[in-house]
């Protein structure tokens, strides 16, 4: 029987959340992102980070970390807080969905939209009301789920990162309460 929960993340997760943080992404991005970018995540580095969001009050105060949780191991997170884009941020979308990720021996089975629903009622009681996130145009299957989810593209940004250029799709939420209702949007 598999007993999962989702819940705030702690400062004593961070080393799981730096490890599942790599792992993850080497899950997901194997066949879209290049191998050595992969190669070279670092789990110290993810750690780091973590420690430094979940550790420091100013920063923690203004993002909001979920894990998902199995038995005691963490196998899936999700981040979110105010808005950074400040194109997004003028049409509205004042808070942000700035990571989600599920190990794919979990994914199927309601985590990612328990996890969603989570950050969209942390959101809204930061006073947010709409939201976006970004995912890469390759990433199918996650863009398969933000579009079950409700969500729509509002836009696309293009960068190079170490040799590779990346195509990101950012995905929106007018209003939040559908989705932490589980419903989906009539029209964006």
């Amino acid at each position: 029987m598999v007993s999962i929960q989702v819940r705030s993340a702690l400062l004593s997760d961070v080393s799981a959340l730096g490890a599942l943080h790599v792992e993850s992404w080497r899950e997901t991005y194997r066949d879209i992102l290049p191998a050595e970018m992969l190669a070279n995540l670092s789990v110290e580095t993810r750690t780091t980070m973590w420690t430094k969001i979940l550790g420091d009050r100013a920063l923690s105060n203004k993002t909001a970390v979920y894990v998902a949780e199995d038995q005691g191991r963490i196998i899936g997170f999700g981040s979110c807080g105010a808005q950074r884009n400040t194109s997004l941020a003028e049409f509205g979308f004042d808070g942000e969905f700035s990571a989600i990720y599920i190990l794919k021996s979990h994914q199927g089975l309601g985590l990612g939209r328990s996890i969603m629903r989570a950050m969209g009622q942390e959101l809204l009681k930061q006073g947010c009301v709409a939201a976006t996130l970004w995912v890469l145009r390759d990433n199918t299957a996650a863009r398969g789920f933000y579009e079950h989810v409700g969500g729509a593209i509002v836009s696309e940004k293009q960068e190079e990162r170490s040799g590779a250029t990346l195509i990101e799709l950012a995905y929106a939420w007018r209003d939040l309460s559908v989705l932490v209702r589980g419903g989906r949007p009539l029209h964006y």
